[in-house]
């Protein structure tokens, strides 16, 4: 399995997918201090740019291992951090990881999500040679749901109760697609 560039920048047709900055902290807490944007995720809003500034510097550190490939989406025209998307927990001996992705929701509904997990799953299985992602999601998390499922991902369980967020606990299913079945 190859991880060689892997985090590098790719373009998409509307999209830069490129290595996270420092300098996007600004636009990270626009995303992760909104309640909406931060209803399916596992860790609670943030309220400060310290706060913003430790999640970029820890994706930054996280993306120097070979077990997680980070990527911010940035729109080409003002390099702007809309989101983000990452393969992590990344077993070489297995040949799998896991998905897991977040976009500003001012940019919900272009299809900018279904853009980078296309290129994101193509480097997965088409260059890290992986046989298998998977994908934890909430199941109220309906268009994350319509997402992966029109991947090709299956709903393989529950999770009752998996994550305490929000004052309140939260099911997670898990959802995987092999690479046989990657289209």
């Amino acid at each position: 399995m190859s991880t060689t560039n892997v985090n590098e920048t790719i373009r998409t047709e509307r999209l830069l997918l490129r290595p996270t900055r420092t300098t996007d902290a600004g636009a990270a807490l626009d995303i992760f201090s909104d309640f909406e944007t931060m209803e399916y995720w596992s860790n609670e809003p943030i309220n400060t740019v310290d706060e913003a500034q430790q999640l970029i510097e820890d994706d930054i550190k996280w993306a120097a291992l070979e077990s997680t490939c980070n990527w911010a989406i940035a729109l080409p025209e003002t390099d702007l951090y809309i989101g983000k998307i990452s393969l992590f927990q990344i077993s070489k001996q297995n040949r799998r990881g896991e998905v897991g992705y977040l976009l500003n929701r001012k940019h919900w509904g272009k299809g900018y999500m279904s853009e980078a997990l296309s290129a994101v799953l193509s480097i997965a299985f088409n260059v890290m040679d992986l046989h298998r992602i998977e994908a934890d999601t909430d199941p109220e998390n309906k268009p994350s749901l319509a997402l992966l499922e029109r991947f090709g991902f299956v709903r393989e369980g529950l999770f009752q109760d998996r994550w305490f967020v929000h004052g309140e606990w939260h099911d997670s299913v898990m959802l995987a697609l092999l690479k046989s079945n990657y289209r």
